[in-house]
């Protein structure tokens, strides 16, 4: 072998090493974009459903305080007539989520009470109360499924374990002094709203108190044998400094690694935590990722064969001649494709824009979401309607919290509440929609259209009159009216350097 068949040699080992890293590299970054997708959109989930469990909670606590507050009154105002024996059957809402209620004097004893074995006994002494709280199970629908303590059964239907903690809202009466109305507290709905979400296999949901960071209820197969101090804990420094977010991390009630997000309830010192075992979270990543390895490890040894076939043919100078004439088959195949490329690059450039010309001219707004929930296309009456200055890539909540900066919610208190129930309206294709005001005073409403590949569009109805959209830049600088859209030539192919 001569020395340019050794080059030549030397240089196809060189590309063909080269051509296995970039192939490496390139499997890397799309597997770790795949990874930070999933778990994106995992958060997203998890933070959905703290919030509505979280909103959930705060609406059975604000109606045991409404309760306590009739009681209260009507104690105020002649405490001879209060009778709580007398007046469970009228509490129905309140008895839902709450044990009991009682009325106690300054040495914390019950003087009335829903329960009369616990009349004269100390508050909290007419429970079983365990060391570690009340080991409980629920079916699905959030029913006990008996008054057996045993352990999670089979996935998809089996029972659902819940350890509860004795908890007390009580509020004072005027008279005598030092005496208490008050309600225990126990939220079933955590457990339904845990079932409802199948979270996957050891997921947990929790209640946790804000101001010393005990467990008060979870919910999942943590519940077995929590830990229920959480005040030093990561987690729990984060739901200190922040009213909603997420972690990842060791739960402390077991130390099995989760994806977390957790919410606070509105106007109370609690939060509620949400959290999904991390190896079900990224079992479709490990998936994905699994193929592209392997793809990758094909593709590595077929550029090894061809790399090997390539010396092989430097062996034999006969080869050359014919090598040539491949390689004119191939430019001039090359440059036939590439003028086919050109002529569908123009035509799809004719029918984007006359996809934006009837965007352009219909009254309705429309706006298109990608699977990721961020605008992607929408038309000008959509921008007159929303009355925002809209991005490309915008995600649905940032649209909907520039909403509500700019005064178009009727109330800002819990603006991301607001946001989120918006959001899951739309999102779900609620035909009833969301109703909001428009640019000439009448009343817009926007629905959520899903589309079966993905993402979903936004149908903005309602618009009084129909308005152009602004001139752009060139069209006020141009010296002549656009031509009409015609049906674009072929263009001819690009030289292509060899």
């Amino acid at each position: 072998m001569g020395k340019a068949e050794l080059a030549a040699a030397g240089a196809v080992s060189i590309s063909a090493l080269a051509l296995i890293v970039l192939i490496w590299i390139v499997t890397g970054r799309a597997v770790q974009e795949q990874n930070a997708e999933i778990r994106d959109r995992a958060e997203q989930a998890l933070v959905g459903q703290a919030a509505t469990m979280a909103e959930t909670i705060g609406h059975e606590l604000l109606m045991i305080d409404q309760s306590l507050t009739i009681i209260q009154a009507a104690w105020k105002a002649d405490s001879d007539t209060v009778d709580l024996g007398k007046w469970q059957k009228q509490f129905p809402a309140l008895l839902s989520v709450a044990d009991d209620v009682f009325i106690s004097d300054e040495h914390q004893i019950i003087r009335q009470d829903i329960l009369p074995s616990a009349i004269g006994q100390g508050v909290g002494a007419a429970y079983v109360s365990f060391p570690h709280g009340s080991l409980e199970q629920y079916q699905a629908d959030g029913t006990k499924a008996g008054d057996s303590l045993l352990l999670q059964g089979e996935a998809g239907g089996g029972p659902i374990d819940a350890r509860q903690f004795l908890m007390y809202i009580v509020r004072p009466l005027d008279h005598p002094r030092s005496w208490l109305v008050g309600a225990s507290y126990r939220s079933s709905e955590l457990t339904k709203l845990f079932a409802d979400a199948s979270l996957g296999h050891n997921a947990l949901a929790a209640l946790v108190d804000t101001k010393r960071g005990i467990v008060q209820a979870v919910v999942g197969p943590a519940a077995r044998r929590p830990n229920t101090d959480l005040s030093r804990s990561t987690l729990f420094s984060l739901i200190a400094r922040s009213d909603a977010g997420t972690w990842l991390g060791a739960s402390d009630q077991d130390g099995v690694e989760r994806l977390h997000a957790f919410h606070r309830v509105a106007h109370r010192d609690m939060a509620v935590i949400v959290a999904a075992n991390w190896t079900d979270v990224m079992a479709p990543a490990a998936s994905l990722a699994a193929g592209a390895h392997s793809l990758a490890l094909i593709a590595s040894a077929l550029v090894v064969v061809i790399g090997g076939i390539v010396m092989g043919q430097l062996y034999a100078i006969r080869a050359k001649a014919r090598e040539k004439r491949i390689a004119e088959r191939n430019k001039k195949e090359l440059d036939r494709m590439r003028g086919e490329e050109a002529a569908l690059t123009a035509r799809a450039a004719l029918y984007g824009a006359r996809l934006q010309a009837v965007l352009g001219g219909i009254t309705d707004g429309l706006a298109l979401f990608d699977s990721g929930l961020r605008l992607v296309q929408w038309n000008h009456p959509f921008v007159r309607g929303m009355g925002i200055e809209l991005n490309q890539d915008m995600p649905l909540d940032t649209m909907l919290r520039r909403q509500a900066a700019s005064g178009q919610f009727e109330s800002t208190e819990q603006a991301e509440l607001e946001i989120a129930r918006r959001s899951g309206i739309l999102r779900s294709g609620d035909t009833a929609g969301i109703e909001q005001p428009g640019p000439d005073g009448e009343t817009l409403i926007l629905r959520g259209l899903p589309i079966a590949e993905g993402g979903f569009m936004l149908i903005l109805n309602g618009l009084a009159r129909w308005e152009p959209a602004p001139l752009t830049v060139t069209d006020v600088d141009a010296d002549v009216p656009a031509p009409a859209l015609a049906e674009p030539a072929a263009a001819p192919p690009a030289p292509i350097d060899w």
